[in-house]
């Protein structure tokens, strides 16, 4: 998988959680909308706030469910929307104590304020916890001033006044809380992310040859190993290529070990970039390199090796020499049922040798008296 498929996996799987989370924040409103029904069949609210407040509960979730599923989230500054689910999410709430004229009853549903800030823990830092209290406190008393004015009569001043400074002691040390917990969420999340990176390195380091940066003789082997067991199971035909640089000494005699490894790197940059993306292809040891052809028999793999040859032969390293050129003698051989993948490999390798014999700079298969079965 390239580095853009990788990040574009990584983004439909946090998108995905995403979903999942305001899934479940959409799960909780049942609680509010429960004792809004228990409430009303207790003749404490009307019947039109039934509805009103079913409205407003599927319009702030639909509508933040879109915005991810679309990808609009992403052009926020917290594509999470945590912070905008629980400012919007506190507006149902508090027109449901509005109407409610008993003040014991309103401080009833301040726990459910205190429900949608719990939320935050998912994502929110203490500054912006505090700021989303700060907004929730906000309109709990534009709610209460509202009622000072349209229904006096249903307040105590009192009862109000210690109600308001409890509200805002329960927010302030959730803020506090939460944001310690987030952040300790975001602590654990980058140590995963460095501990992902290291074995992405250690991972390179095994399979990886260091010089040439393609796969090792160890991921060889591995690649071969499950070529054979796929063609245990479907009889899938598959062959190999060993190449071998043509008096690579003279490169490092002529033009020093330096120059030697930048052929090789150039070499086996080359020749990888026009490799399918189902094919192994690396460094067998040396100056040899061995590439694997799976779906590949005999006649498609000496095609294929025959352009790499060309390939090879076409490069140029103007900064080591303008005379300098590359070619290579590449043996290949197709893999038999219920055969030693040693003995392939010996064919190939017994092949690419006739090929230097014979001259170099060539292609030649496996000898046809022992062409696959």
């Amino acid at each position: 998988m390239n580095k853009k498929n990788a990040e574009d996996s990584r983004l439909e799987q946090k998108q995905t959680l995403r979903k999942r989370r305001h899934a479940m924040a959409f799960a909780t409103y049942l609680v509010p909308v429960s004792l809004v029904l228990l409430c009303w069949s207790q003749g404490l609210l009307p019947e039109k706030v039934i509805y009103h407040l079913a409205v407003m509960v599927l319009v702030i979730n639909i509508t933040i469910l879109l915005l991810i599923h679309t990808n609009l989230n992403l052009k926020f500054r917290d594509p999470s929307m945590t912070a905008v689910h629980i400012a919007v999410s506190s507006i149902p709430t508090l027109y449901v104590m509005y109407f409610l004229e008993h003040g014991h009853a309103r401080s009833i549903f301040m726990m459910i304020l205190v429900v949608a800030v719990i939320y935050g823990i998912m994502e929110l830092t203490t500054r912006r916890f505090l700021m989303a209290c700060l907004w929730i406190f906000s309109l709990y008393c534009i709610m209460v001033f509202a009622l000072w004015q349209k229904k006096p009569e249903v307040l105590d001043l009192s009862l109000e006044l210690i109600q308001m400074a409890a509200f805002i002691l329960v927010l302030i040390s959730m803020s506090v809380i939460g944001g310690y917990i987030s952040n300790l969420r975001q602590t654990l999340r980058s140590r995963n992310q460095e501990l992902r990176n290291a074995l992405e390195k250690i991972e390179q380091l095994v399979n990886l040859d260091p010089l040439t940066g393609v796969s090792n003789r160890r991921r060889l082997f591995d690649a071969l190993s499950q070529e054979t067991n796929r063609f245990s199971r479907g009889h899938m035909p598959f062959s190999i290529c060993l190449l071998d640089i043509d008096h690579f000494k003279k490169v490092n005699d002529n033009h020093g070990h330096l120059a030697g490894d930048e052929v090789l790197r150039r070499t086996a940059c080359s020749i990888s970039e026009n490799m399918r993306s189902f094919d192994s292809f690396g460094r067998y040891g040396g100056e040899e390199f061995l590439f694997i052809l799976p779906q590949t028999r005999l006649y498609g793999a000496a095609i294929k090796a025959e352009k790499i040859r060309r390939q090879v032969e076409s490069l140029k390293f103007p900064d080591i020499s303008k005379n300098l050129t590359l070619t290579v003698s590449i043996g290949v051989a197709q893999y038999r049922r219920n055969e030693d993948i040693d003995a392939t490999l010996l064919r190939a390798d017994r092949a690419m040798y006739a090929a230097k014999e014979k001259g170099r700079n060539r292609v030649e298969t496996e000898k046809s008296h022992t062409s696959a079965a």
